[in-house]
């Protein structure tokens, strides 16, 4: 099956409102369906759903598409993955889809090796009264031990590596999975003497595993090496069973290490994740995002504990979070705190947890000149406007410097920032377009229109390449036009196009016809008097009487 044909069939039997009903809650508006964007963060909902011509626009961040698209943006899944999904949910059987069939073919051999290699170390654990008696002197319970399906790599070169041989898997695929490693005296597994814990992703996939050695030997802990399936940078343990929670309590705490989740999951604390050995980053967060976004980060209170918060604060209020910071009592880190003390007492630590502002007051160790300027920088990372005007009013409090002279020092941080003078300079492109932007809109609402625009529109001087690309995109779908196969084709930024036209044409529908014509005169003209300035600064006299005529025409047009 074709992957054009493919998508049709899905769009055609997964009905969008219905699909994104389930991430967004959803009311009517008028003809279409509003709710609080997924994808930004929000108060007042921007996120519009069209039942009738099955796409999905935000006004406020600006992303857009089908149905598709959506699942992938949301899940951060690849195209096939995707598809393969979305297929199967419709009751479609995929005989002959072959984006990508090699990747897709090779991730899936890495997961069933995952899975079986994940049986073995369990099994191995239940075989080991000595890792069975670390793991319960840890305080680890039956029932976490089941839930993480927790195991154990023995003494042994290549226990791993002869049982999957038997079970029918080849040395390269293995090998491909970060299994096993080849030295001097051949093969022999990737993970001995250690406790493993299995890395699972939001479907519950086997993605790769964790090691932890059982005394004082080094390297403490290590992980499976990427793969087709696993990116380090961008994974959170646990996060698998802690969604639903984080979902549920609107926020999700973030430890250090594998035994502090397990522990703060046992005592009751499910909205638990833990990066893997690794900082804070914003792939993390674009996976934590789809959640919540708020979290509480927990520390060990010592000075590494202090400067991995502090760094983790820059890029949380770089991805638009709320953040707070939970410094544990010295000496202590999660899993020692509930083991002494319970989940009671823990529970009563979060009353402490001190927000960006606070936390900088309270540890840092330069000036208060020097503590607001850091806290300045990170508020001039957040875009989302709200969360940036309730900090800056807490640190107004806190610092008791008025809230205007703050203000000022933020804009003048933000105008240094290349971000924002991006944005600006998207804002005024987005302006000077304006016409070119309301002749595509109305293109894409009336596509009986395209063949009329098209034939007075040279598509070469329209100065908005993203508008200039869809026109082009128009004129090759020549009478096949439609807003499903114009997605189909489309870039993301075209795709963002698209969609908010087709939700929102920004003209009155009644009177395309007059838009249409409107448009066209304004964007001749414009045309003209940049071809007349370009003839005087060239001294061109035949150019310029060509051009003294045209003018007549265009103003015989215009008056009659």
């Amino acid at each position: 099956m074709k992957s054009e044909k493919l998508l049709e069939e899905i769009k055609s039997k997964i009905d969008i409102v219905e699909f994104i009903s389930d991430y967004v809650h959803l009311k009517k508006s008028g003809q279409n369906y509003k709710g609080l964007c997924p994808f930004h963060s929000e108060k007042t909902p921007s996120f519009m759903v069209s039942q009738a011509k099955q796409i999905f626009h935000c006004f406020g961040c600006g992303v857009g598409g089908d149905v598709v698209s959506f699942f992938i943006k949301h899940e951060h899944l690849t195209f096939p993955e995707a598809i393969r999904y979305m297929a199967k949910k419709a009751g479609i059987k995929i005989t002959e889809f072959k984006a990508d069939k090699e990747i897709s073919e090779k991730r899936e051999r890495i997961l069933q090796l995952n899975e079986e290699a994940m049986k073995f170390f369990i099994k191995e654990l239940n075989n080991s009264h000595k890792a069975l008696a670390y793991l319960k002197g840890r305080g680890i319970n039956t029932e976490s031990l089941e839930k993480f399906c927790l195991g154990y790599a023995s003494d042994e070169r290549d226990s791993l590596f002869r049982h999957m041989k038997k079970a029918g898997y080849s040395d390269s695929a293995l090998k491909e999975a970060g299994l096993i490693v080849v030295d001097g005296n051949g093969h022999r597994d990737a993970f001995r003497r250690r406790i493993i814990f299995p890395i699972l992703n939001l479907k519950d996939d086997v993605i790769a595993f964790g090691g932890r050695v059982m005394d004082n030997s080094l390297p403490k802990y290590i992980n499976s090496p990427e793969t087709e399936v696993f990116k380090k940078g961008e994974t959170l343990f646990a996060i698998n069973l802690a969604k639903d929670e984080i979902r549920k309590k609107d926020y999700t705490i973030i430890v250090e290490g594998y035994l502090d989740a397990i522990l703060c999951h046992q005592y009751g604390f499910r909205n638990t994740v833990a990066p893997l050995g690794t900082a804070l980053t914003s792939r993390h967060l674009q996976k934590l995002k789809l959640l919540s976004k708020k979290v509480v980060l927990v520390f060990d209170s010592d000075q590494a504990g202090i400067a991995a918060a502090r760094r983790s604060l820059a890029i949380l209020c770089e991805n638009n979070f709320k953040a707070k910071v939970l410094l544990l009592p010295e000496g202590e880190d999660p899993d020692s705190f509930l083991r002494k003390n319970g989940s009671h007492a823990f529970k009563q630590l979060f009353s402490h947890a001190m927000s960006m502002t606070e936390f900088l007051m309270n540890t840092s160790k330069g000036d208060k000149t020097d503590i607001v300027k850091e806290s300045l920088s990170n508020i001039a990372l957040m875009k989302d406007m709200i969360i940036a005007d309730e900090l800056l009013g807490e640190l107004a409090d806190r610092s008791r410097i008025h809230e205007s002279v703050l203000r000022s020092e933020l804009e003048k941080i933000r105008k240094k920032s290349v971000l924002h003078g991006a944005e600006a300079m998207k804002t005024a492109k987005k302006v000077a377009n304006r016409e070119e932007c309301l002749l595509l809109s109305a293109v894409i609402a009336f596509p009986e229109k395209a063949g009329s625009v098209l034939s007075k529109l040279n598509l070469d001087d329209l100065s908005d390449k993203t508008v200039r690309s869809v026109f082009y995109k128009i004129k090759m779908l020549s009478g096949d036009l439609n807003t499903d196969s114009l997605l189909n084709m489309a870039d993301e930024a075209e795709r963002t196009l698209i969609t908010e036209f087709s939700i929102k044409p920004g003209f009155d529908l009644e009177h395309v016809d007059r838009n249409i014509d409107d448009c066209l005169q304004t964007l001749q003209q414009r045309q003209f008097e940049e071809r007349k300035n370009l003839a005087e600064e060239s001294g061109d006299v035949t150019l310029m009487d060509s051009l003294l005529k045209e003018k007549r025409r265009l103003t015989k047009r215009v008056t009659t």
